[in-house]
């Protein structure tokens, strides 16, 4: 999870059940992109698939309704699916790092 706090400051479910993805502050601005955006929607469709109902995006949090009794365990996904994206992510850059050393 240590990897995922460099990039947001939580993932949790607000009073509504929605859940809450925040980014650190110095990543607001993607968030604002409009191909950001789409890439944010796309993606929570594919891992959610019919449990998804809405995204709203703000200043530096995203909002994603889910079907009702789908929360904790879509969370779990989007959790489970940042930490994955993030360590391969970083992996391929530790690749490139280590061919432009050679």
């Amino acid at each position: 999870m240590d990897t995922l706090n460099y990039f947001l400051k939580y993932i949790k479910l607000d009073e509504e059940k929605r859940i809450l993805i925040s980014v650190q502050n110095q990543y607001e601005s993607y968030l604002l992109e409009k191909e950001s955006k789409k890439m944010i929607l796309d993606g929570l469709k594919s891992i959610l698939g019919e449990d998804f109902k809405t995204l709203e995006i703000g200043k530096n949090i995203c909002r994603v309704t889910v079907l009702e009794g789908k929360e904790e365990e879509s969370k779990e996904k989007i959790e489970t699916e940042l930490v994955k994206g993030l360590e391969m992510a970083m992996a391929f850059m530790s690749q490139m790092q280590n061919k432009d050393n050679q």
